[in-house]
């Protein structure tokens, strides 16, 4: 492996290193970490510890993660994968504002203190992927980064308290949690523009996603490693998902397609839509192909996403019932099966022209022919 490194021409944009006990204690794995930013210009470094073999190991020596001080801080290293690991302090990670991503999959972490000074050694990070296999009762996880866009978290065992500051937060994606409500404190003002936490008190998986802000990126990393987990491993998710979009913008639109067939063999507990409105505007191309208007991705001839999909509950907010995109889009989801047991349409917090717009509308998708006899459709 040693030479192989030494003898690769030229930068290696990626690098995985499977490595097994002895040669973590011996200093090769070490030696094998120096080679590839320093000497490579490795941007992408995974390392995979072929001496763990599951959650139920809990804390064994054979995992620990022995590094000197700052080996993951070369400047051209930007994201960091560690599967398999135990992680007993943030020796290896200081320095490390070169970090843009960390993914941290099947970790001991001995203490949350470790995991949160980890983290905090890292304060370029945007995309975090927690799968913490094991933390000690009663500790504190604390995230606070205004750079983070993207949080994955996957605990297996309960976490006493989470605390997450993030003012630039677009994706928070909870596979598996159990933490009481008021112990989950999220200061991240583009999630909280949601009206539902399906994750807290429930280990209710949900993801939520603020598609107007992703749309205007050009290089969706986080978006990307949500699609491949799904299309590369063909692992249907489970649980809610919360959106915002202005559906009169084709990219957001053609994101959400995405992110719903995601959902691909299991039906989906809720769905949350927050309507944006003009999103779309005044951009270059964002709201015509050809010289004339967008094709509407959810006509009835065509299924939205697919002829698959299904949701138990839809909640809509913002809910505009003289937009004609926001009416179709609805109408879609009634006239195809789409949702199972209930649709509902926020109007509470309308002013009275708009709630007499949108009764109207409600009115008109009650008249629709159901695909499914069993739905409801009411306002709240």
């Amino acid at each position: 492996m040693h030479r192989t490194l030494k003898n690769h021409r030229g930068p290696l944009e990626s690098c995985i290193i499977h490595h097994y006990l002895s040669q973590g204690e011996n200093g090769t794995l070490e030696s094998w970490i120096n080679i590839a930013p320093r000497m490579k210009d490795t941007k992408d470094l995974t390392l995979v510890n072929h001496n763990y073999h599951g959650i139920n190991e809990r804390y064994q020596a054979k995992t620990l993660l022995r590094l000197r001080r700052d080996a993951f801080s070369h400047h051209s290293l930007t994201s960091l994968s560690l599967c398999g690991f135990t992680l007993l302090g943030p020796r290896a990670f200081i320095n490390c504002s070169n970090l843009k991503t960390l993914k941290l999959v099947n970790s001991f972490i001995t203490q949350g203190t470790v995991l949160t000074n980890v983290l905090a050694a890292c304060p370029s990070l945007e995309v975090i992927v927690l799968r913490v296999s094991y933390l000690t009762q009663g500790d504190v996880l604390k995230i606070e980064n205004n750079n983070l866009k993207f949080l994955q978290v996957t605990y297996a065992y309960r976490i006493e308290k989470i605390e997450v500051y993030a003012a630039c937060l677009d994706v928070l994606d909870i596979k598996f949690i159990e933490c009481e409500e008021e112990d989950f404190i999220l200061a991240a003002p583009n999630i909280r523009q949601f009206k539902r936490d399906y994750w807290v008190c429930s280990s209710h998986a949900h993801l939520s996603y603020n598609v107007s802000y992703l749309a205007q990126e050009k290089k969706n990393t986080w978006h990307a490693l949500i699609v491949s987990e799904s299309v590369f491993f063909h692992m249907s998710r489970l649980g809610s998902f919360s959106v915002s979009l202005d559906v009169t913008n084709p990219k957001e639109v053609e994101i959400l397609k995405e992110v719903l067939l995601m959902w691909n063999a299991r039906e989906m507990t809720e769905l949350e839509i927050l309507f944006k409105k003009n999103n779309a505007a005044g951009k270059e191309g964002a709201c015509s192909t050809n010289g004339r208007a967008h094709e509407k991705l959810w006509e009835d001839a065509k299924p939205f996403p697919n002829a698959v999909f299904r949701v138990s509950v839809m909640r809509m907010y913002n809910f505009d019932g003289s937009n004609e995109e926001e009416v179709a889009l609805a109408s879609h989801f009634v006239m195809q099966k789409m949702v199972t047991k209930k649709m509902m349409i926020e109007i509470s917090s309308s002013p009275p022209e708009k709630k007499i717009e949108v009764e109207a509308a409600v009115a008109k998708l009650m008249q629709l022919p159901k695909g499914n006899e069993d739905l409801s459709i009411e306002c709240f």
